[in-house]
């Protein structure tokens, strides 16, 4: 098994995935070419890669020919975040060959001279310093969310983030016509509306898109 090897990733070619099972279940946060927060990312499970590619998710697959397929959402960012991801995209909608290091921590993709290199995240955590959070309150209007099930001494809490670059919070209130389900990630579409207490309840207007993630560590 080649699991710390090179392997070139082709249309007549498994995705990585299923060639390289070390990595099933794994994410990773670009290292180089140094890039603003939030910083692109990759998540390798269910025998499929998807991300963040610095402004839209994609989801990296294979038509019916055999080729790449890279499929994202529709989200617009500044004119310099767009040419950053398009750069990494057309990465990822060619051939190109992913090295694993050998100590698991990296993970490079490369294309002719053209190399992305990740960091394991659990790594990336590690390193970066552990800084208090204030509690997160929800705020009225028309918003967007990032949102997982927490793991809260109740066995009632949401983990709540506003892109793949900040740190998940805890956010003890509820969702309206939201359910979370144990390990799946959610991209949501919200509306908030003010109480009459003063605070401000939420509603769910869509679920965007879903994954399955490895367990939250801060």
């Amino acid at each position: 098994m080649p699991s710390l090897g090179a392997l070139l990733i082709s249309g007549s070619m498994m995705l990585p995935t299923q060639a390289l099972p070390d990595l099933q279940h794994t994410e990773w946060r670009l290292q180089s070419p140094a890039q603003p927060a939030p910083q692109p990312t990759l998540s390798i499970s269910d025998s499929r890669i998807s991300g963040f590619a610095g402004c839209n998710r994609f989801t990296l697959g294979i038509d019916e020919d055999g080729r790449h397929q890279v499929s994202t959402t529709r989200m617009a960012c500044a004119p310099e975040a767009m040419a950053r991801e398009q750069a990494l995209l057309k990465l990822l909608g060619a051939p190109f060959r992913l090295l694993p290091s050998a100590d698991g921590r990296y993970l490079t993709l490369a294309a002719g001279k053209t190399v992305y290199r990740f960091a394991k995240a659990d790594a990336v955590q590690a390193a970066a310093p552990v800084a208090p959070q204030a509690a997160w309150r929800p705020r009225a209007g028309e918003q967007y969310w990032y949102a997982t099930r927490g793991d809260c001494p109740d066995g009632a809490c949401l983990r709540l983030r506003g892109n793949e670059g900040e740190p998940w919070r805890d956010y003890h209130g509820e969702i309206a016509g939201f359910t979370p389900e144990a390990g799946r990630s959610y991209y949501l579409k919200l509306q908030g509306e003010p109480e009459r207490g003063g605070g401000t309840a939420l509603q769910l207007v869509k679920v965007i898109y879903q994954e399955t993630v490895t367990p939250v560590v801060d």
